[in-house]
Order: C-alpha cells, then structure tokens, then sequence
C-alpha cells in the first residue's frame, strides 16, 4: 500500500521533545553531510545536519542544464550542460561550498550522465542528445579534460523515438565494461575499456517501446546481475550476466512493473526515472515519475536469490513531490539516508530515513527544502525547473 507523507516542512521536521532532553542530546555538533545539487541554470551546493537543509554555495549561469553532476576527490566537480556540448570543471572551497568554473571542454551535445574508470583517468558521458558516448581523458593532475573520441551509435533506432538515446553509462562490477542502456533503440550497450580501447562489442535487445534508462549492478556470490529501469515501458528487468571474453551477455530472468503492486493513476503518462542498487547488494529503488498521483513516489524492491534470482516487491513512498528524475542514497557505509530531487511539486528536495536492515524508507521526511527556494529566478513561473540531482560528496 502507497505511504503518503502528510506534513512537508520548507526546511526541516519540527522535534516535539522537551527542551531539557533536547539540550541534553544537542552537548555536540551534528554531522554535516555535503551536497551538489544540479538545476536549471544552477549547481548548488548544501549542508544537510541531519535535521535540516541549507544551501551553501550557488553558480548560476543562464540557460544550462548541470543535469548530472560527478564529484571527485579532493575538491573537483564536473558538470554536463544537458542543453549544450560543454563539459565544466568546478572546484568546491575548503568547505565543499561555492562551486567555481576552472575550466571546460567540449564533447557531444546533450549529456545527460557521467561515470569514471575505476582509477578516474577515463570518465565516460552518455549524450542522450546527439546518440553519442564521449570518451574523456581526465588523467591531468589538474582534474581539465580532454576529448579522446565520441562514438556514434550505429543501427536503426525506435521508429517512435527517431534517434538513439544513450542515457547512463555505469561501470560494471568487473571495472572493465560499461552498461549503456540506450532509450532510443531499445538496447543496452556493452562498452569495453579494456586495453584502452573503448569500443561497443555487445548489447542487449528489447521489446520495441520499452525505453531503457538507468541501470543497477547485483553481486551475489560469484553471480552478476543486472537491474533495468524502462522509462516508456515502465518495466523493472531482472538479467543474469556471463562474460564470454570483451562484453557481456544478458539472460532475462524477471520482468514486472517498475510501480510493483501499486500502479499509477495514469499509465499513459508515467515514466520511470533513476534506479539505484543499494550497497547492500540487496536493495533496489525506482523513482516513478509523471504518474498522475498527488505526488510521484519512489518503489524498493528486495533482490532474492534462493530459490531463483528475483526482484520482490516491497512498498512504495511517496517522495513529496513531482518528477523525481534522480535520487541517490547517503555515504555512510549503512547508507541510513535517501536524498531525492523533485522538479516539481512542494518539495524540491527530501531527505528519507533509511532503515539499514530492511531497505524501508520512513515515509515522513527527515527535511524538505521547497522548489520555490531552489528554482533559478527567472524560471519561477516556468513548471518542473526545480533540482534534477542530488547527491551526497
């Protein structure tokens, strides 16, 4: 059954205990939790203390669109323009506040997501724009890039799309392969980065329509698995993976909808968005989008192994607000915490309690900021320009 959340607060939940315990409980200071934030014309920066958000560094440039950002120690962030083919890279002071353009390269227009090799000398982009993948060097000790290649993804796309879309690219748990779900072609891409040489040597096909959009990676014993959000289709794949040499093969092994056993008000309309493998290995969530309900909302599943591997439906929470494009969970190793961008709605960004044991999501948040503070001015009465990322650095 769908949890709603019944109270949203602009920038935190109210505590109803006694000053005295408070006192007593408040003898250190909070934790802070450092966060960027990706826009509409802005990437933001944030504190979270566990009770509240507060924004802490804003660079707003009209007309671009930081819809994924990629955060890189000690202080780096790069940042696609999903409306460009310019590719920033910001540096965060000593506080990881007030993100600063240092330099930028151009690539492919329309990136819309980021992944590095397993020692970040190579950072891949996803061009949902143009259907191409963008192959950086990012080895300089300065953390500037340079375009080694741009493929183009060959072959007939859907009719119904017209193009292919790329729109994830995510390092496999081998550190060799990237999954490359492509919306436009119903495909999932294998990139191989083996030997450097960065090339597609396999895919998976799907029903024409489904739309793939973003991936998860399952470890359970010495088995793989693969979990596949659709976005037109809004269909949650379950794919057992082999590695016969330089790609990967996918077996289906489950399909069933992205809403589980609570489905939208509105099928035509819905549309699946971010699916996120907690590091658990156990626990799956999918962010539903444009469903027609009050609020969009947010399904866990429960990865199972034994007898079979399958995805079970667990519950659904509502995430306060509209269009969730991406969500991601907190750093800690018991990942206690969800942290969701809505571009719509009240609450432009939510804070959940995680509970570690079952992957449950506390319906009611910890925090709120709402999309009046977060939307750029000048979008403020234009719809869903509220935060399209979220993340914990």
């Amino acid at each position: 059954m769908r949890k709603t959340i019944t109270t949203l607060l602009t920038l935190g939940t109210a505590s109803a205990m006694p000053s005295s315990l408070m006192a007593r409980q408040n003898t250190s200071a909070p934790e802070l939790r450092k966060l960027v934030i990706g826009a509409p014309f802005q990437i933001l920066t944030a504190d979270f203390d566990g009770t509240k958000f507060s924004i802490t560094g804003n660079h707003t440039v009209s007309g671009t669109a930081p819809s994924w950002l990629l955060y890189r120690d000690p202080n780096l962030l790069y940042a696609v323009n999903e409306n460009a083919n310019d590719l920033g890279v910001f540096t965060l002071d000593s506080s990881l506040s007030n993100p600063t353009l240092k330099s930028s390269g151009n690539g492919s227009s329309g990136v819309v997501f980021l992944e590095f090799n397993t020692d970040k000398t190579r950072m891949v982009g996803a061009a949902y724009g143009s259907g191409k993948i963008d192959i950086w060097d990012t080895s300089a000790a300065d953390g500037s890039v340079k375009l080694i290649k741009s493929i183009t993804i060959e072959g007939e796309p859907n009719p119904a799309q017209g193009a292919h879309h790329p729109h994830q690219a995510l390092l496999d748990p081998t550190g060799r392969f990237f999954a490359i779900p492509n919306l436009g072609g119903d495909t999932v891409l294998v990139l191989d980065s083996g030997d450097d040489k960065y090339e597609i040597t396999g895919n998976v096909t799907l029903p024409t329509g489904t739309g793939p959009r973003h991936g998860g990676f399952i470890t359970s014993g010495n088995t793989h698995y693969y979990a596949l959000a659709s976005e037109l289709s809004n269909e949650l794949f379950l794919f057992e993976l082999s590695y016969p040499g330089d790609t990967i093969t996918f077996k289906q092994v489950q399909v069933q909808s992205t809403y589980g056993a609570d489905p939208p008000a509105n099928a035509s309309s819905a549309a699946a968005g971010e699916l996120v493998v907690a590091a658990n290995q156990k626990d799956v969530y999918v962010s539903n989008r444009i469903s027609g309900n009050a609020t969009d909302s947010i399904a866990h599943f429960v990865f199972k192994s034994d007898p079979a591997a399958s995805l079970d439906y667990a519950e659904t929470v509502s995430t306060g607000g509209l269009r969730p494009r991406m969500f991601s969970l907190s750093t800690d190793d018991q990942q206690t915490l969800a942290f969701v961008a809505n571009q719509g709605g009240d609450a432009g960004l939510a804070a959940f309690k995680r509970c570690p044991d079952s992957g449950s999501l506390d319906p009611t948040p910890v925090a709120t900021v709402a999309n009046t503070v977060l939307v750029a001015p000048e979008l403020a009465a234009t719809e869903y320009m509220g935060p399209q990322f979220v993340q914990e650095i």
